[in-house]
């Protein structure tokens, strides 16, 4: 379900192609012993055609379908032959698998003949081993695509960290900038209080005396400057409280 919903693959079959290795590379090996894909001919064209800054995830549809590879390979039957079927199995030898793998998957039988009689094979025979031949050319193809769309997600994974902890950082910073327009708020409202008792006073002995006058005059100016930039202040600190909201619903959305 979690493929399903997450990763967007192709139908195996649309008009008889799909999307598996290319004519003459199989890719290296995998840590499963199936031929990877990170140096398949598919991850090669994707990765020579992706623009700069574009992740795999954005040119994997874009991939252009490969039909099923003809078999025309000759069977190795000296090889075959030798090959402990008993051992792979209780040693759970998937290098030997990955060994075989090619040569079983793109192997005909077509011209194949008994060694006694010289009668063709089977032809029930025969189809079933083309069977199982797409079969698992299907699945080496499955392999591939998902690896890349999960190689994708993981860069998409990292990116996603990266912005949530420039967030967190620029969350922090807003934080103690608010914290200081707070502190320097409560001081400048402290003087202003100060400022006004002072009049509030000595406004009581005013006299027609010019010296009182400018003394009035300065404070009544001091105070209105005060009052101005604690208005600005507050809506320094209004706009920092909106910026840090949105920066917080960004890193729960992250």
């Amino acid at each position: 379900e979690y493929l399903q919903a997450h990763v967007h693959l192709p139908s195996p079959f649309q008009g008889g192609i799909y999307y598996p290795y290319g004519h003459d590379t199989h890719g290296t090996h995998s840590s499963a012993g199936i031929p990877s894909l990170l140096n398949s001919p598919l991850s090669q064209q994707l990765n020579g055609h992706c623009a700069p800054g574009m992740t795999p995830s954005c040119c994997v549809s874009t991939a252009p379908p490969f039909r099923f590879r003809p078999r025309r390979e000759s069977v190795d039957w000296r090889r075959i032959i030798a090959v402990d079927i008993d051992a792979v199995v209780s040693q759970i030898d998937v290098d030997a698998l990955q060994e075989h793998i090619t040569a079983v998957t793109f192997c005909s039988l077509d011209s194949e003949r008994c060694p006694l009689c010289r009668s063709p094979v089977d032809p029930a025979l025969i189809k079933l081993l083309r069977l199982a031949q797409l079969s698992v050319e299907w699945l080496l193809h499955c392999q591939e695509f998902l690896t890349l769309n999960l190689h994708s997600m993981e860069a998409r994974l990292e990116a996603a960290g990266k912005d949530r902890e420039q967030l967190l950082a620029q969350h922090k910073a807003l934080e103690e900038k608010i914290k200081m327009l707070n502190g320097e708020l409560k001081q400048r409202k402290k003087l202003i209080r100060n400022q006004q008792l002072l009049i509030k006073y000595k406004y009581k002995f005013l006299t027609n005396n010019v010296w009182c006058c400018l003394l009035y005059s300065e404070n009544k100016s001091e105070i209105d400057r005060l009052k101005s930039e604690t208005t600005n202040l507050k809506e320094q600190i209004v706009q920092l409280q909106h910026a840090l909201q949105t920066k917080a619903a960004q890193v729960q959305t992250h």
